[in-house]
């Protein structure tokens, strides 16, 4: 077994192990430290089982004022982004990943899902939260970045529009 392997595999060990905590997107305890329902995660939002989310695959879900957030795993560290495309509100989470950046599936806009950035127009960032993995639960946290509220713009779909 190479390093790389066994480095996945301890990884994947740290985050499926019930009563283990580790959170992405911020500063966060030692992933070895906490416990069930740990006192530091207090009023972050329950996801879901942390078993659905997988390397390259991202994972929608509600947010509780009505939106959705896609949840990332990428190298032992998760990550949530608002599900919306900051060009025409496409659904960022079942777009193509690729490394740490998603594909919107409707007009190819890119998104660095660890910054929230966008890599189409830089000044049409997504909003980004706090999520953490903690007693087997992904919980979401508060927003730690405000996305644009713009919308519209170019496609980059290859398509030209024809005006009559």
């Amino acid at each position: 077994m190479g390093l790389r392997s066994r480095l996945r595999t301890a990884l994947h060990g740290i985050i499926s192990r019930e009563g283990t905590s580790s959170v992405g997107n911020a500063a966060a305890p030692d992933p070895r430290a906490g416990g069930p329902a740990s006192p530091d995660l207090a009023g972050w939002t329950d996801l879901g089982p942390v078993g659905t989310l997988a390397e390259g695959r991202p994972v929608t879900r509600a947010r509780p004022d009505g939106g959705s957030v896609v949840v990332f795993l990428h190298t032992g560290q998760t990550y949530a982004i608002d599900n919306a495309c900051t060009h025409e509100d496409g659904p960022v989470g079942e777009g193509e990943v690729r490394g740490t950046c998603v594909r919107c599936p409707y007009h190819d806009w890119e998104f660095d899902f660890t910054t929230g950035d966008c890599r189409t127009d830089p000044e049409r960032p997504l909003a980004t939260w706090s999520v953490a993995i903690d007693d087997g639960r992904i919980r979401l946290g508060p927003q730690l970045r405000s996305g644009t509220p713009h919308r519209g713009g170019d496609h980059n779909d290859g398509m030209e529009t024809i005006v009559q």
